[in-house]
């Protein structure tokens, strides 16, 4: 047996386990911490102060754009609305008495009965009463404006988040 070769050795049985692969009812499951937020998020207020006196939403609730979410006592407001108003009804009555007496002081200088100095006082008079009126009817325009910001509206529609203030709170 010198000139064969050796015979080869014969390898070890190995057991082994086999199992059939089989739909099963246990899922893979990862856990992540994590926070779900809003693509979007409008943090809303109220354009004056005043005293929070209704909230019409509540959190969780859907709202759509334009929907009243809570008013502010809207007392002082429309007082300082009606006193703009007032102010410009008194600018505008002393805008049309200047008027007037400009024209009459005019006339009066183009007869010679006063001197140019006194003229160009009631112009001045004149060009202040004008101004007067300007800035008494830009006041009363931000006024009514104002007196609108007493109700806070969703400006896009959505969902309620948050909500920082109760009925009874004083909003700077």
């Amino acid at each position: 047996m010198a000139c064969q070769p050796a015979p080869p050795a014969e390898e070890p049985v190995r057991a082994v386990r086999t199992l059939t692969v089989q739909p099963g009812t246990t899922a893979l499951a990862h856990e992540y911490a994590a926070e779900i937020r809003a693509r979007t998020e409008s943090r809303l207020g109220f354009r004056v102060s005043g005293k929070l006196v209704k909230r019409f939403a509540n959190l969780g609730d859907t709202v759509k754009a334009g929907q009243a979410l809570a008013q502010i006592d809207a007392t002082d407001l429309k007082l300082g609305q009606d006193a703009s108003r007032s102010a410009l009804s008194s600018a505008e009555a002393q805008l049309a008495f200047s008027e007037a007496e400009f024209k009459r002081y005019k006339d009066l200088r183009e007869q010679g009965f006063i001197s140019g100095l006194e003229l160009e006082r009631r112009e001045a008079g004149l060009k202040a009463a004008r101004s007067q009126a300007e800035q008494a009817r830009a006041q009363a325009g931000v006024q009514s404006n104002q007196a609108g910001y007493a109700v806070l509206s969703a400006d896009a529609s959505g969902v309620v988040t948050a909500i920082e203030a109760e009925p009874g709170a004083v909003l700077a």
